[in-house]
């Protein structure tokens, strides 16, 4: 015990002994006057609670990673990370912070982590949907994307890992993913090319009309034949729409239209 602790009154020394222990058991004596039944009980309960929290979240990763290297990862967060989130359902992304720390991970398995936490914080986000309706001119019209939405970009094909297939080494170039909740609240996953992940992150902040995040597109690429460009663009820009990863085209609070309204 730290001097710091030793300072402390009786109650929180030993609150700290209690913890400490649970944490890791091996490292830790079991506080005085606690019965070694007992403490496996806390001990059981809290590491279980832990355990079904994150394996709800990391499917993927728990069946490739082994249950020897798994409960053994799942140790190793329980007794070195230090929360700093009191809500339970923190525990993923707190874990997936700390998986960069591991050195022995495969080096896929911080995407794959973030790749199967996504569908969590996309499933749970809060979000406000602007005022739009779902007829409209998406070239013409500033479109409005799923409010809930990810565009992401992956080094390894983490929408193909599986036991029976680990990636031995990354992509010559990144896989781009998008992940969205549709107005349904369903949590889609759509794999696209560059040039659409990149649209979208261009309509993301809802503030540019289809036709201006095309023409910055075409800046962005170099390409010279703006009026395929246009004419392929809004085909695309349909086809979102058509995904439910477009909702519609803005419009403004003035015209009397409430938010979510179509």
């Amino acid at each position: 015990m730290s001097d710091t602790e030793s300072s402390l009154p009786l109650f929180q020394q030993y609150q700290l002994a209690f913890t400490a222990h649970i944490r890791h058991p091996r490292q830790h004596a079991r506080p005085a006057g606690v019965q070694a039944k007992r403490m496996r009980v806390y001990n059981e309960i809290v590491f279980n609670n832990l355990q079904s929290a994150v394996g709800a979240c990391y499917p993927v990763l728990q069946r490739v990673l082994g249950k020897r290297a798994w409960q053994a990862l799942l140790r190793r967060f329980f007794a070195e990370h230090q929360a700093s989130s009191p809500f339970f359902r923190d525990i993923p992304q707190a874990f997936l912070e700390f998986l960069p720390q591991v050195a022995t991970l495969p080096p896929y398995a911080v995407s794959l982590a973030h790749y199967e936490w996504i569908e969590l914080a996309i499933a749970s986000a809060d979000t406000v949907t602007p005022s739009l309706t779902a007829e409209g001119d998406l070239m013409e019209g500033i479109p409005i994307v799923a409010p809930a939405l990810a565009v992401l970009a992956y080094d390894y094909p983490v929408q193909q890992i599986s036991v029976r297939y680990k990636p031995r080494q990354a992509l010559p170039e990144p896989v781009h993913l998008l992940v969205f909740r549709n107005q349904l609240d369903e949590v889609k996953f759509v794999e696209m090319n560059a040039m659409t992940a990149r649209l979208l992150a261009l309509l993301q902040p809802g503030e540019l009309t289809g036709s201006a995040a095309l023409q910055q597109l075409g800046l962005e690429m170099g390409h010279a034949d703006t009026d395929s460009l246009m004419r392929f663009g809004g085909e695309l820009l349909e086809e979102l729409r058509q995904q439910d990863i477009v909702w519609g085209i803005a419009v403004s609070d003035e015209a009397g239209i409430r938010p979510g309204a179509s």
